[in-house]
């Protein structure tokens, strides 16, 4: 178990390329997890028929012009003034219809741009541990020569770049869940509960995990079938 102490330990080694590594993960998740809470909430409220209040802003004084809208006042109210403004003539229940498709059709945009987003944030681990790896042949040669079989070193490493993931989501997550808290505690639209379900950051740690790992293991793959005497006589 010696060999997988060295994955925390190497976390200290190059520390301000590791932390510009979590930097730009955690930066991808909370883009992430902002966008798809955006999605679950509009496809929440959309499914559910809930209300909307023009009083969502708590500092609105204008107490006497409360009205309330469910989605489908909502979207009717979007359709006259669509017919109103480029002067078509669209019934209510086709105005409703495009618009409902549309807003699904934006869904499905915010969740691929948040998962482009996440993708760019998580392959920076390609790079922090490629010059990591180049910076470590020698070790490598030393651990193998030591004993240890290439899967122990490989996975070894593997470990370090899934808790370069794990540290990046937590902060991402932190993060993200702040700023939507705030967001919906100033902007009261619809409950926090429902477009940030609780098992969406443990989702988002979980998968950042996974794949930080499985997008190094092409890196540590090829870095660790080495040949230790070669690298050590050679360098």
């Amino acid at each position: 178990m010696g060999i997988y102490r060295l994955s925390y330990r190497n976390l200290r080694r190059n520390w301000w390329r590791n932390f510009s590594t979590v930097i730009r993960i955690a930066f991808g998740v909370i883009i992430l997890i902002m966008l798809l809470s955006s999605g679950i909430g509009l496809k929440t409220f959309l499914k559910e028929d809930q209300s909307i209040s023009n009083d969502f802003l708590p500092n609105n004084t204008n107490k006497s012009s409360n009205l309330n809208l469910t989605s489908e006042e909502l979207l009717t109210s979007i359709g006259n003034f669509v017919n109103s403004t480029f002067g078509l003539n669209l019934t209510n229940s086709q105005s409703t219809g495009f618009i409902s498709q549309l807003l699904s059709s934006a869904i499905y945009i915010i969740d691929i741009l948040a998962s482009l987003i996440f993708l760019v944030g998580i392959f920076g681990i390609t790079y922090a541990m490629d010059l990591n790896l180049v910076e470590r042949r020698r070790e490598i040669a030393l651990l193998k020569l030591m004993g240890f079989t290439t899967f122990q070193v490989a996975a070894s490493h593997l470990l370090e770049a899934a808790l370069l993931g794990v540290i990046g989501a937590i902060v991402g997550s932190v993060m993200g869940v702040l700023v939507i808290f705030v967001g919906t505690s100033f902007i009261q639209i619809i409950s926090i509960s429902v477009i940030l379900p609780w098992w969406l950051p443990l989702l988002v740690i979980m998968l950042t995990a996974i794949l930080s790992a499985l997008i190094a293991l092409i890196s540590v793959y090829f870095n660790t079938q080495i040949d230790p005497v070669g690298v050590l006589r050679h360098g």
